[in-house]
């Protein structure tokens, strides 16, 4: 039987919040939100799955953004794909 690798923690982003350098800003409410559930907090360097609800998803790097003072992510290539989860 194969392993099966733990779920990327998930992660809300907007796309409208994107910095000079083609990341998204993580500073919204409900992506602090998100990223305080992360077992042991985020980590600089940590893959995870960032998601707008109704829209898309994919896989970024989490990085810690000093100018901003808050975390960012910055997409993985060739990762995205469609969301189809509802607000609650």
């Amino acid at each position: 039987m194969a392993d099966i690798a733990p779920a990327l923690p998930r992660v809300y982003f907007d796309g409208n919040e994107a910095t000079e350098a083609n990341f998204y800003g993580l500073w919204l409410d409900k992506s602090r939100d998100d990223l305080a559930k992360i077992p042991g907090g985020p980590k600089e360097g940590m893959t995870i799955t960032i998601y707008m609800i109704e829209e898309i998803e994919m896989e970024a790097i989490l990085e810690w953004n000093e100018n901003w003072n808050g975390w960012t992510a910055r997409p993985i290539e060739g990762t995205v794909r469609e969301n189809h989860d509802k607000w609650d």
